[in-house]
């Protein structure tokens, strides 16, 4: 399979009016990586979702990738997905129809709803000190990421401090509950489903930093920022305006590093199955014999 774009998405969870979201797209080859600028001021998740949904629909094949978590754990010995509070849900597009519903249509795709839901709210660190008995309950991919990479990816449940991850997902997952729905037979998500025209995955940004700049920490210059493009293949954006946020220079190093991923040939797009499939994965991320035997 070939691609005609690479797409990379930062992603921000936060409700109000808020900024942290980027994309960035470059096409197969050396090409500098280029942001995409957006229609109004700034992007939100709707504009987000209505872009893609015009992108996918121009029947390019694009591989798109989005800076949070497709899924959530799922506990085979504690109840599935939601510590046993989803009950009946074994698959993750049955997890994304309760995160719908339980998010009772929320404006801009929103997660505030589900978050405060009494089934789920147990489950989440969302204010001060770490709650007694709070479990910080992590996919088979964050723990493999940990430890193939030196990274520390968070785990979905924590909603405070700069790493935090859970709301991202959640809105993104309706983000993504949407496009394959209004996008059918167009578009497929890995590692849920077989590839059909253009792909969605999940990616972790600081995958790829440390790869290309030996660091956690955000790319702050953009010197920093061609140095670490450079050594994905990729030339260095010159032009660029000095002032990129760390937003921006995530979405850039990553639409480079997923370019990088699928040229060198390190990763399948073949659907997995067993907890992997139930989970979702981090592309980048070396999968598991298991899971790879299961594809």
């Amino acid at each position: 399979m070939s691609f005609d774009t690479f797409i990379a998405i930062d992603w921000s969870g936060a409700e109000g009016r808020y900024g942290g979201i980027s994309i960035a797209r470059c096409k197969p080859g050396a090409s500098a990586p280029v942001l995409v600028v957006p229609e109004s001021v700034r992007w939100t998740r709707s504009a987000i979702a209505s872009w893609l949904e015009r992108e996918i629909g121009t029947g390019k094949r694009l591989l798109i990738g989005f800076d949070f978590a497709f899924g959530m754990p799922f506990e085979p010995k504690g109840g599935g997905y939601l510590a046993g509070q989803a009950a009946g849900t074994r698959d993750i597009f049955a997890l994304w129809d309760l995160i719908e519903a339980a998010s009772a249509r929320e404006d801009d795709f929103g997660c505030g709803r589900f978050v405060r839901d009494p089934r789920f709210a147990p489950l989440y660190w969302s204010t001060g000190t770490m709650p007694a008995g709070w479990i910080a309950r992590q996919r088979m991919t964050e723990i493999a990421c940990a430890a193939a990479t030196k990274t520390r990816p968070e785990t979905v449940f924590k909603l405070i401090g700069s790493k935090q991850i859970g709301k991202a997902s959640l809105t993104g997952i309706r983000v993504l509950r949407q496009v394959r729905a209004r996008s059918a037979g167009k578009v497929s998500i890995w590692p849920f489903e077989k590839p059909s025209g253009s792909v969605m995955v999940e990616i972790y940004p600081t995958l790829f930093r440390k790869a290309a700049a030996d660091t956690l920490a955000k790319l702050r210059t953009r010197s920093d920022l061609d140095a670490a493009l450079r050594y994905l293949g990729s030339k260095g954006v010159e032009d660029a305006d000095e002032n990129l946020s760390d937003h921006d220079t995530d979405a850039l190093i990553s639409a480079a590093g997923l370019r990088k991923l699928w040229a060198e040939g390190r990763m399948s797009l073949a659907p997995v199955t067993g907890r992997v499939g139930r989970e979702g994965w981090i592309f980048g991320v070396p999968l598991p014999a298991a899971a790879k035997a299961a594809a």
